[in-house]
């Protein structure tokens, strides 16, 4: 494997400088700008960074435990955003400078999908879901009542794909209000796991990759009427636990996923089997490019953000509040092999997000556990 070199940690919770003038963007992202702040006002859940976590631009109200901002979205409409501060919708209209509330989500660990003209699907592991934007929250019916990953087609705002959590796909085209299946299970239904991750690609709702206990990983090119096992993960036969996935917006046949080798820690292994996979194939095929160790910690589930223009860099977190250990923000870069750590305060970070007209200012969301 090509095991990735681990450089120095970098710590700062410091005002950065004005903007510079917004770039074109495209996506429909045109009249972006990027923030013009020193200081975020409004709530404290949700700051940025412009130099992948060296500093961090303060913000004017301190988190209150307990906090999680598990949604963090950038929209077609310029200079806005959405966040979920637990079940809180937040909106911003200025770059994300300011934070004001919208009102109140159904559901809990609320994660959030951009859409299409101006709106967000808002849904959690429970089967909530609701249409957001912002100034309105709908509550939707949900095609399961377990979900497992929510996908949105990047040229129209209303088809969405849905997986639950026995690795059956759902397919809508009119936002979410009804919705029929679509080909087969991901594992045969006498199996007994559990589905925890599912990535969709943002420019092919056919292509998925499902990731479960003990299973790894499946994927799909046809919607889910067949599904492959991905390799690479283990020996033949062995288990792996899949918790994060993520299919890189800029080249689709990058997928990254984090994994636990049940056999490696099982034996001691000193990365505890615990390693990011990068997969150049669409998600058939895997190698270990990450492991656990030196500096690097890999827990269960850790956010998985995959840079917005760049398929070689991908940034990955690990935090908790005990002892005030605070947060690393890892960057993976693949053309370098090499990860590079940057310290900050923050119990967690949850989410993250990507300014359209300068993909090197990256949201965050932020977590206070007490």
């Amino acid at each position: 494997m090509r095991k990735a070199l681990t450089l120095g940690v970098a710590t700062a919770l410091a005002v950065l400088s004005a903007a510079t003038p917004a770039v074109a963007a495209d996506d429909g992202f045109r009249g972006w700008h990027q923030p013009r702040c020193t200081t975020v006002t409004g709530g404290g859940s949700v700051t940025f960074t412009r130099d992948e976590g060296k500093t961090i631009t303060p913000t004017s109200e301190v988190l209150h435990p307990i906090v999680y901002t598990s949604g963090l979205v950038t929209l077609d409409r310029p200079d806005t955003l959405l966040a979920l501060s637990n079940n809180l919708l937040l909106t911003s209209g200025d770059a994300g400078c300011s934070w004001t509330p919208v009102g109140k989500v159904n559901g809990s660990y609320i994660e959030l999908v951009a859409a299409r003209d101006g709106r967000a699907y808002a849904w959690d592991r429970d089967g909530n879901l609701s249409l957001v934007t912002p100034g309105e929250i709908t509550p939707l019916t949900s095609p399961a009542g377990r979900l497992r990953g929510l996908g949105t087609d990047r040229r129209r705002g209303d088809h969405l794909r849905a997986a639950d959590g026995s690795g059956q796909l759902y397919d809508s085209r009119d936002g979410g209000r009804t919705w029929r299946p679509l080909g087969v299970p991901a594992w045969p239904q006498d199996d007994l796991l559990m589905v925890y991750t599912t990535a969709f690609d943002p420019d092919n709702l056919d292509h998925v990759v499902l990731g479960a206990a003990g299973h790894g990983a499946r994927v799909t090119f046809d919607g889910g009427r067949t599904w492959k096992t991905s390799t690479g993960l283990g020996e033949e036969g062995a288990k792996v636990n899949v918790f994060s996935a993520t299919v890189s917006p800029a080249k689709p046949n990058i997928v990254y996923v984090m994994g636990l080798n049940l056999a490696e820690s099982d034996a001691g292994a000193p990365s505890d089997g615990r390693h990011i996979y990068r997969s150049s194939d669409g998600g058939r095929t895997f190698t270990p490019v990450v492991d656990q160790g030196n500096g690097i910690t890999l827990s269960n589930g850790p956010v998985l953000a995959a840079h917005p223009k760049d398929p070689g860099v991908l940034y990955f977190e690990f935090g908790t509040a005990w002892a005030a250990t605070g947060t690393d923000i890892y960057t993976y870069d693949f053309r370098r092999n090499r990860v590079t750590t940057r310290h900050n305060d923050y119990d967690r970070v949850t989410s993250f997000a990507f300014n359209p007209s300068n993909a090197r200012v990256m949201y965050l969301g932020v977590a206070e556990e007490g």
